[in-house]
This record gives C-alpha cells, sequence and structure tokens, in this order.
C-alpha cells in the first residue's frame, strides 16, 4: 500500500480510539508518533516530535490561548457578567420570549469576553435558567437558547478557535476575529426572531405565577451603569483589534489585565485567595488544550510527510465533482465528526488536511475558517457529544431527554444560518475587507 493509504487507516483508527473512549490528545498524539515512525524511522520521530513541541507551541499566537483562559476566569470570578446578564433581562423586558432571547444575547456579549463556549453556556445557564424556573417559563426552551446561544464563543471574537485556526493556516487571525463578528450577530438576529414569533403566537409557553413590573427607565440606567465593566472590557479588547491598536495575542493581555483591575478594584470581588484559584483555573484549561494542540500538531505534521493533502486533492480532482459538491461533503464531514469530538479536535485533525483543498478549489481561507467555525457550533449542540447539553443539563437539573428536545429547534436555526453563509460568503468577508 502506498503512504498515503497508510496515513488514512492510521486516521481511520485514531477515530475508531475515540469512539472507544480514548482521550482525544492520547488518540491524536499517538497515532501522529505513530504515522511519523513510520514515514521516517526513529530519529524522524525524535526530532519531529521534539521540534513540534518547540517551535510549533512556541508559536506567538498560541499565546493567547491561556491570556485569553484567565481573561474567561476573571470574569466568571468578578460578577462582571452577572451584571450583564441582569442589564439584558431589563431591557428586552418587553420582547416576547424575553428570558430566552435575553439569554442568547447576555451569551454573545460574555462570548465577547471569556472566548470560551462551554464556559459561556454555563455562566449564563446558571443565571438564567433559574431565574426561567422561577418565573414558570419553559424550561425546555431556554436550555435550548442557551445551549445555542453558548456556542457563540466559538464564533465571536475573541475565540480559541480562530487563533487555533490561524497558526494552522498562517491566516491573519485578526482578519478571522473581525469574519466572525456579522455571522456571530446574524445568528442572535436569528434565535430573536424565532423566539419572538414562537412565544407570540404561543403565550402559554410563558406562563407564570410569579407578577413582576416592567422595569422603569431608572432601574434600566441603574443596571447599565452596574454593567459599564463588562462593556468597556468588550471594547476595549474587540475595539483594539479591529484598529489594529494592539494584535490577538496582546489583546488578550490587556483584557485579562482589565478584568483583574476591575475585580481587584472596582467591583472588590476578587481577593488573594479567588485570584489564586482563577490562576489554577487558567491553568488547567490552557494544559488541557495545549496537550490536544500538541498531539494535533504531531499528525499533522506527519499527515504533511505522507503527503495526505496532495493525495485528497489528486482523488478529488480525477472524481470530476463540482466545487460546491466538494465544500458539501466537507460539511457532511464535519457533522459527523461533530457528533462524536470536541471542536478543538476536529479542527486539529481536518483543518491541515482540507484546507490545501479548499485553496485549490478557489474558495477564501477566511470565510471557510467561518464555514468550519459555524460547524464547531453545531458540533457543541448535536448528540451524542453535544458538550454544551449535557453541562446545562447538570444546571438545569432536567433529563437529558428535556435538554435534547429543547435544543433541537435551535440547534436548526444554526443549519439554516450554516446554508446561508455557505450562500453569501461577503456576510463573513466584508468586516475583514475593510481591514488593510
Amino acid at each position: 500500500m502506498s503512504v498515503e493509504v497508510i496515513g488514512l487507516l492510521f486516521i481511520a483508527g485514531m477515530l475508531f480510539a475515540i469512539f472507544l473512549g480514548l482521550p482525544v490528545a492520547i488518540a491524536l498524539g499517538s497515532v501522529g508518533l505513530l504515522s511519523l515512525f513510520y514515514v521516517g524511522g526513529t530519529s524522524t520521530l525524535i526530532v519531529m516530535a521534539g521540534g513540534t513541541a518547540v517551535y510549533q507551541l512556541s508559536h506567538f499566537g498560541l499565546l493567547a490561548i491561556p491570556l485569553f483562559m484567565l481573561m474567561s476566569s476573571t470574569i466568571k470570578a468578578s460578577g462582571i457578567g452577572a451584571n450583564i446578564v441582569d442589564l439584558v433581562i431589563k431591557w428586552l423586558h418587553k420582547v416576547p420570549g424575553a428570558l430566552h432571547s435575553a439569554a442568547v444575547v447576555s451569551c454573545a456579549i460574555f462570548a465577547a469576553m471569556s472566548s470560551s463556549s462551554v464556559a459561556t453556556a454555563a455562566a449564563i445557564g446558571g443565571f438564567v435558567l433559574p431565574e426561567m424556573k422561577r418565573r414558570g417559563h419553559n424550561l425546555r426552551l431556554g436550555i435550548g437558547a442557551v445551549a445555542v446561544g453558548g456556542t457563540l464563543g466559538i464564533m465571536i471574537p475573541p475565540s480559541n478557535y480562530f487563533i487555533l485556526y490561524g497558526v494552522l493556516t498562517e491566516t491573519s487571525i485578526t482578519k478571522l476575529f473581525m469574519a466572525g463578528i456579522v455571522p456571530g450577530l446574524m445568528i442572535v438576529s436569528a434565535v430573536i426572531a424565532f423566539n419572538t414569533v414562537l412565544f407570540r403566537l404561543r403565550p402559554d409557553l410563558n406562563s407564570t405565577e410569579v407578577t413582576e413590573e416592567a422595569p422603569g427607565w431608572a432601574v434600566k440606567f441603574q443596571a447599565l451603569r452596574k454593567a459599564w465593566t463588562g462593556l468597556v472590557l468588550i471594547v476595549a479588547v474587540i475595539g483594539g483589534i479591529f484598529l489594529g491598536v494592539v494584535t490577538p495575542t496582546e489583546a488578550g493581555g490587556l483584557g485579562a489585565v482589565i478584568a483583574l483591575l476591575i475585580g481587584v478594584f472596582v467591583l472588590k470581588s476578587v481577593n488573594r485567595s479567588r485570584f489564586v484559584e482563577i490562576l489554577v483555573e487558567a491553568v488547567q484549561t490552557t494544559s488541557m488544550m495545549g496537550f490536544i494542540i500538541y498531539g494535533g500538531l504531531l499528525l499533522a505534521r506527519a499527515s504533511t510527510m505522507m503527503n495526505l493533502s496532495t493525495y485528497l486533492i489528486g482523488v478529488i480532482t480525477e472524481s470530476g465533482l463540482e466545487p460546491w459538491q466538494v465544500l458539501l461533503l466537507i460539511n457532511l464531514l464535519l457533522l459527523v465528526l461533530g457528533m462524536f469530538m470536541d471542536a478543538a479536535a476536529i479542527t486539529i485533525l481536518t483543518v491541515p488536511l482540507l484546507f490545501p483543498v479548499i485553496v485549490s478549489l478557489g474558495f477564501d481561507p477566511i470565510w471557510f475558517g467561518v464555514v468550519v467555525a459555524l460547524n464547531m457550533e453545531l458540533a457543541l449542540v448535536t448528540p451524542p457529544v453535544g458538550l454544551n447539553i449535557f453541562v446545562l443539563k447538570a444546571v438545569a437539573g432536567v433529563s437529558l431527554r428535556e435538554a435534547l428536545l429543547g435544543t433541537m429547534p435551535y440547534a436548526a436555526l444554526l443549519f439554516v444560518c450554516l446554508g446561508i453563509l455557505i450562500a453569501f460568503p461577503q456576510i463573513a468577508l466584508w468586516l475583514p475587507g475593510m481591514i488593510q
């Protein structure tokens, strides 16, 4: 058998190992090491494995991940996120399905501060879902709204996914960040529109024994004053990147410092012991991601040496498929993988192989990055490994069936948004086109 076929068999074996429950990082790394040994023997294995750790993991772009993780941990510990949620709930009080729509908007804002999808879903769900239960609102749909809203941590900058994609493909991380803003807002708008129509047609879904007066303007502006810290943080991070004042990596450091200063001196919610907890959580999350990234980079290096991308390009060229048909197959592949693997593992496994194929077919690499990001969002809300569903099931204390039924209508909205993004690439490319 040729080296290319052997490489594909190695990858198939790795997928089988993941499906059996082997940790993703170990599956990626072990297959990568075996592939390197097969291609070049012991010397190549030692040189490539060590070089990947020293060179690839030292990439300046990857430094943004621990910085944004530190910022995310600080936001959760300081109470900045709770003030944001309170603000959105009060300002959207008159909208049909207000709490459900407020949950999604809160997720979008929190995602712009935390860069983590699971953290966003857990933080917003922990605040909003008990409030829905208290008011007698439909908790099943509430779980769906928060689950899909939480996925915006992948799309809305700062996004760890875009950092990883940019490093793997040598694509501008700044432009990827900007490319995710409009699609992210499109998803938020789609969910709000769905909620508005649904709860206007079915007001009984919000029937409640708790009757509360609509908050007046004084209450709304008081909530705005409490939430100014989070808004400042968003403007500093995203505005700094868009204006070219800071790079994405520098923005991560800036955001972490601002979040810590707010927690210590403004909100006074971060003391010495809480600060230690923040550091420990950030280090644990970063270490876990670093292990997965290292295993994936080994596999990517091996696939390059085996010319798997060149092999795939040749197969596609000889098949006579149109570019849109190839793109459809790629999306189907990502959808299936998303049912069994997490976003980081899918990105590391597929992007190094698929990126040269996409470029050879004439598709824009930044637009493709956003398309993959939306597929990764779907991975978080599709069983059997929809991580956001399991997180919110635990937060809400409901059965898995209830959580799944509530999430499916909102997951369908993501499918619709994916189709719109594929049909109209300019949705993702308009904002990056404004950056020189």
